[in-house]
């Protein structure tokens, strides 16, 4: 069974995911415009679960896994990913074919000792983006791994790492490049090779750099997005401070449920509530990602010694 007949599977007998599915068909979008680039909002309700999700420990321990086949739905089926994965339908999706992709055992949400199945996931399917959210960085099941898997071409970062404006060369070696992207609100490092091994070994370098300029619990916080695409990997790597702005905490008009994950990073913002769609502008764009990204001090010696 390929996505395709997994998902046209899934929407036919899994009512949950069929509901939702024909939800998204009349979700509501707009745009806000930046100067280099824009960003796109996404009006859906049914997000509201991930968006709010509680992550806390006694939350975790209390609740069952809900990535866990047996305690899925029992309508909720799925294929096998070597022997270390399985891919479902994602029941809340935020695009039209959606999966998640958990590991068979429920172990934390760290990328450590995974980043090469992230790669091996973009190059098995290469019509994806493969994302990975850390676990304070939008994981709404960060007590089990999992990456996500969405059509490509869907948000706005994939086109804008074109953009002669914005793009930042660090590094350019024979069999890789490291880039930036200027003026984008987010910091952002683009890692692209062709060789398999190059990349884990270098994404290793980069994860213990921004550990090392950015305070962190679990592992160094960071939004993963990969691509597969011309015969070379696309690595697109969010260093993060924190997981929500003070706004999302506030109340009465003051508050913004802004809890980014890669999506939002890549420039597709959820917007679960009307009212938070509505109020989006630049100004406020700007000000949420911020407070979530790295200060400049910190970013500016981790670019110093990626260049080093």
């Amino acid at each position: 069974m390929d996505l395709t007949q997994l998902y046209e599977q899934q929407v036919r007998d899994f009512e949950l995911a069929r509901i939702n599915y024909e939800h998204l068909k009349n979700v509501v979008y707009r745009t806000v415009h930046f100067p280099d680039f824009n960003i796109r909002l996404q009006y859906n309700p049914a997000r509201m679960i991930s968006t709010n999700a509680k992550i806390d420990a006694t939350t975790l321990l209390n609740r069952k896994c809900f990535l866990c086949p047996e305690q899925m739905p029992k309508e909720q089926k799925g294929i096998a990913y070597g022997d270390r994965y399985h891919i479902f339908i994602n029941p809340y999706p935020i695009f039209d074919k959606h999966f998640t992709v958990p590991a068979s055992d429920h172990t934390p949400q760290l990328i450590c000792g995974r980043f090469e199945d992230l790669l091996s996931l973009t190059f098995d399917f290469p019509e994806y983006t493969t994302f990975y959210n850390g676990p304070s960085c939008g994981a709404s099941a960060p007590d089990h791994f999992h990456f996500q898997m969405v059509p490509r071409h869907r948000m706005p970062l994939e086109e804008d790492i074109d953009k002669v404006s914005l793009r930042e060369y660090i590094l350019q070696k024979e069999h890789y490049s490291l880039s930036t992207l200027n003026r984008y609100r987010r910091n952002i490092l683009l890692l692209q090779g062709t060789d398999r091994q190059l990349l884990s070994r270098l994404y290793t370098r980069i994860q213990k750099i921004v550990g090392e300029e950015i305070p962190y619990e679990e592992e160094p916080m960071m939004n993963l997005l990969a691509w597969f695409e011309k015969n070379q990997w696309t690595i697109c790597i969010f260093p993060r401070k924190t997981r929500r702005p003070w706004q999302f905490y506030a109340e009465g008009k003051e508050q913004v449920l802004f809890s980014p994950g890669c999506v939002d990073m890549a420039g597709l913002i959820i917007a679960p509530r009307r009212e938070d769609f509505d109020r989006y502008s630049e100004e406020l764009l700007t000000d949420l990602f911020r407070q979530v990204c790295a200060e400049k001090e910190d970013w500016d010696r981790i670019l110093q010694r990626l260049k080093e």
